[in-house]
């Protein structure tokens, strides 16, 4: 009797967890970005510590400059936009001559076999100038309620990042006669975390640069937007490069009238993409926190169904922090095997 009533309530437990998870997505979301960037930055605040430089000089000097980029981002984003909505009746206009042109040639093709004028209707009348007005204010709403959640946000991480600095003393006194032990697994998976976050940017950030770069190359406009989007959007496994190779196209295809350039494009972007994330990636991480492919799956439907788009970027640092902690509890540690590689298992 007693273990039923002990999975009833667990079963209620996760349940509960599931919905405030849901419900509170507004506060815990910029409360786990935080927390991912604290992380990041906990080392170079220990390093500031070590040469000596003022305590009351670290926290502002760090969160300013972090703060500072992150704003500067937010603000491109905006202008960037801004530009899109401001040619709205050039990308309309282009947009319509390509998909007449396009069926066009399938009835050439086909002798008239394939009468396309009904589907050209359709299809020409879903980018007009007011479904362009409406996205772009639709994006403007959405940046609004993300500048808002960038207080909450910026909040969170001063916080963390000024108690980060004082972890060693905060776990010793949590642990008690197991702080030894409890310390040296708090290193470990901060270590681990901070390695996977820290690749990942900058394995993200090389492939939003030479993407931004190819475009320039090629003349797309807001080549910079697409670079931007392409350092996102990697952070979602397995989709993320699909969207990334993708957009730009489009973007191509209405802007040329070639096709010459549209396929060299996309083998660039293609090209570049597949080196970082299929061979630079792999080898630099390793696969100390390499998950199997059932658990990204699992954590992009879970977390894309609790917080959206950005709960999908989230998922695999959260499924990685989940694992490193699982590994280092002996009763948990099955569960950080079922959700790694068998290289993993095997070593």
């Amino acid at each position: 009797m007693d273990s039923t009533v002990k999975t009833i309530l667990l079963i209620f437990l996760f349940v509960l967890i599931f919905y405030l998870l849901s419900v509170l997505s507004s506060i815990l979301l910029p409360l786990v970005l935080a927390f991912l960037f604290a992380i990041m930055f906990q080392p170079l605040i220990m390093l500031l510590k070590k040469i000596k430089i003022p305590q009351f000089l670290i926290l502002p000097l760090v969160s300013i400059i972090t703060l500072g980029v992150i704003f500067l981002i937010v603000n491109i984003l905006i202008q960037t936009i801004g530009d899109i909505a401001s040619q709205k009746d050039y990308l309309v206009s282009r947009f319509e001559w390509k998909v007449e042109n396009f069926f066009n040639w399938i009835e050439q093709v086909t002798g008239g076999a394939i009468q396309t004028t009904n589907l050209y209707k359709q299809v020409n009348s879903v980018p007009t100038s007011a479904w362009f007005t409406e996205t772009a204010g639709t994006l403007a709403s959405g940046i609004s309620r993300l500048t808002g959640s960038f207080v909450i946000f910026a909040i969170y991480y001063v916080v963390l990042l000024s108690g980060m600095s004082g972890y060693k003393r905060y776990v010793r006194y949590v642990g008690g006669e197991t702080s030894g032990t409890l310390l040296d697994n708090y290193e470990i998976v901060q270590k681990s975390v901070f390695r996977y976050m820290v690749i990942k940017t900058l394995i993200n950030l090389t492939s939003g640069t030479v993407v931004t770069l190819i475009c320039l190359s090629f003349g797309v406009k807001f080549a910079l937007l697409w670079g931007f989007t392409t350092f996102i959007v990697l952070y979602i496994p397995s989709f993320g490069s699909i969207i990334a190779t993708i957009i730009p196209v489009l973007m191509a295809i209405i802007q040329f009238d070639s096709f010459n350039p549209v396929l060299f494009l996309f083998l660039c972007i293609f090209i570049a993409l597949f080196i970082n994330g299929s061979i630079i990636e792999p080898k630099v991480m390793g696969h100390q926190l390499k998950l199997n492919t059932v658990t990204v799956i699992f954590g992009l439907v879970f977390w894309g169904y609790l917080w959206g788009i950005p709960g999908m970027m989230l998922s695999v640092p959260l499924l990685v922090i989940l694992k490193l902690i699982f590994e280092h509890v002996p009763s948990l540690s099955i569960i950080s095997r079922l959700m790694g590689s068998p290289v993993n298992a095997n070593k």
